[in-house]
């Protein structure tokens, strides 16, 4: 829920935001403090809503099973929360210190318009492939109208608490030189953008009257996300040090998720030439056993083969 909003200088110290970057966001601490209460007070709404959202979608959604009994949507595990209003305080500072033009009108009676992660869902997956079930799932699930499209935030704001859909079309982040391909089968081009620091999927959905926004990343990529939201972001991502280390920590996550893939097609490649093998000694297996009834017929001694190695010897003594 979180605790009694303390003073604005000892907020600015404790999340490193200098009166300059205070003053270019163009907003009294008491407008900040009205909103940090009201939010506080709709903590337990929001939480309903995301437990709603859970048992609506995501737990349906992790029981779904193929034809061979396996996973259909394959998530590893999912993570909920509702934003701390300390660290909403500090996001609309940032924000509107940021993009001034975008949340100039943004105030204690309409914040919930603007900001559009104040539920958040992280969904972790084992491989980057496996995102495309969960995509074809959410896109299943919710009305995906480009006319529900946040272009403005008051104006384009659905009242309807009822009317459930997808808010903003899916964004894919990734770094430089990262594959496009398993993205762009399923979202156009310019929903893939690249150049950015961090690896992840985001979805931007309206549900019962609010929004929500659901992530989705390898485990990799949160392992990374995780360290540098510890240590560099939103604090100090101006430190040049430390942004070189985690920018070398993500290089590495990237290369462990383009193992992981090598790996599963390693093993797809390997059960197939497993059939293969299997498929061939049943033939020879099936052609041997003919042969040795052919032979019982005829009253000649025999020898049954098991193995696939004892198949292979006896088409050779043939």
């Amino acid at each position: 829920m979180g605790i009694k909003l303390i003073g604005k200088d000892e907020f600015l110290k404790k999340y490193h935001i200098s009166d300059d970057l205070f003053q270019s966001a163009e907003m009294k601490w008491q407008d900040l403090m009205d909103i940090y209460h009201d939010f506080k007070k709709k903590q337990e709404k929001y939480e309903k809503i995301m437990n709603a959202f859970d048992d609506a979608y995501l737990k349906p959604m992790s029981k779904k099973k193929n034809d061979n009994g396996e996973k259909e949507i394959k998530i590893h595990s999912i993570h909920s929360r509702i934003k701390e209003p300390e660290h909403l305080i500090a996001k609309i500072i940032r924000k509107k210190q940021e993009n001034q033009k975008k949340y100039k009108e943004l105030n204690k009676d309409n914040y919930e318009k603007f900001l559009t992660d104040l539920i958040g869902i992280r969904c972790l997956i084992l491989f980057k492939s496996d995102w495309q079930s969960f995509h074809s799932y959410i896109i299943s699930q919710f009305d995906d109208n480009k006319d529900n499209y946040i272009k403005n935030p008051i104006r384009d704001f659905d009242e309807d608490s009822s009317h459930n859909y997808i808010a903003e079309p899916p964004k894919v982040h990734i770094r430089n030189g990262d594959s496009r391909k398993i993205y762009e089968e399923l979202l156009p081009p310019d929903s893939v953008l690249d150049g950015k620091v961090y690896r992840s999927v985001h979805y931007i959905l309206k549900y019962q009257g609010v929004y929500l926004e659901i992530q989705v990343r390898t485990l990799f990529e949160e392992a990374w996300g995780e360290i540098d939201h510890a240590i560099v972001y939103p604090d100090y991502q101006e430190d040049r040090l430390l942004n070189e280390y985690t920018g070398l920590l993500n290089r590495l996550s990237g290369l462990a998720d383009e193992m992981s893939d090598f790996f599963t097609s390693l093993k797809v490649q390997k059960e197939n030439n497993d059939f293969k093998k299997e498929t061939i000694e049943n033939n020879i297996r099936n052609d041997m056993q003919k042969n040795v009834q052919e032979k019982h017929e005829k009253g000649q001694q025999t020898f049954i083969p098991h193995t696939g190695k004892e198949c292979l010897d006896a088409v050779m003594k043939e």
